[in-house]
């Protein structure tokens, strides 16, 4: 397939920190309540064209970290930016994949993928044929004219991705996007979301509470406490520099994945026993 040619303008190709988030907080002000602290104090950056994963144990502040990061939610403390300009409002700079199916169910799978560039006005993007490239990237493009209720969980997960992909955002941000489906499925979306990261050079943060999954997909994972939500710890995994592992049953192979999958356990265990 001919490589897509976009409407606009492509970020230009560095290798510094892309996101970074500085000493962000979130209270929950809840009238005649005490205010509630969501997060406390998180600080970390993501390189451009890496997967970040936000990985920590249920309630510790992960999908409200990425909504802040979204522009969908504001912090009460700290600051977040992207490419150097900080974060006020949600923006095209950013796509979201949620865990729930968000596909239009009276629109095909095509019509679902066009819809973004409809609402950004990108008329030569669709003339162009940028949504039939990218229902390509994620295999869809038998069921192009299928409905979502015609189609299989993984499936519409698809449509999502190619969706998000189709307005070529800056930061893809997905919550817990594959945690609705199952094992097989799982771990063929979690394959086929590496291989669109490497094709199209894309930069990730992604939630989920999966040590497994945040062992596969992560290049930088920030490991959250339970609630409020503070870093507790950063990993770059070692077996993952200089190479991306695009195959799950080869991330058991790796040197070091065993002792760092024990550890994070443990901290998932600590976080446990501190509830």
């Amino acid at each position: 397939m001919s490589a897509v040619r976009l409407p606009y303008t492509l970020r230009p190709e560095t290798a510094g920190d892309f996101l970074a988030l500085e000493a962000v907080g979130k209270i929950w002000r809840r009238p005649r309540q005490p205010p509630l602290v969501a997060l406390e104090n998180v600080s970390f950056t993501l390189p451009e064209q890496q997967v970040g994963v936000l990985l920590g144990p249920s309630g510790c502040g992960k999908s409200t970290l990425l909504r802040m990061v979204a522009g969908l939610d504001t912090p009460s403390s700290g600051e977040i930016t992207l490419g150097g300009e900080r974060v006020t409002d949600a923006g095209r700079d950013r796509g979201m994949v949620f865990q729930s199916y968000t596909s239009f169910p009276w629109l095909t799978v095509l019509q679902n993928v066009e819809y973004g560039l409809r609402t950004h006005g990108e008329s030569l993007a669709l003339k162009e044929g940028t949504a039939h490239a990218f229902i390509d990237r994620v295999g869809l493009t038998p069921f192009k004219d299928a409905y979502p209720d015609q189609l299989s969980g993984g499936m519409r997960q698809r449509v999502a991705i190619a969706r998000a992909l189709a307005t070529y955002p800056r930061l893809l941000l997905m919550d817990e996007p594959f945690g609705a489906l199952d094992a097989e499925t799982r771990w063929q979306m979690q394959e086929l979301l590496l291989e669109v990261v490497a094709k199209e050079k894309m930069t990730v943060l992604i939630v989920t509470h999966d040590i497994d999954e945040a062992l596969f997909l992560g290049d930088r994972i920030v490991f959250l406490s339970r609630h409020p939500g503070r870093v507790r710890e950063i990993f770059t995994p070692g077996f993952k520099l200089g190479a991306r592992i695009l195959r799950k049953e080869d991330l058991y192979e790796q040197p070091g994945y065993r002792p760092l999958e024990k550890k994070i356990m443990q901290l998932m265990r600590d976080e446990g026993a501190t509830a």
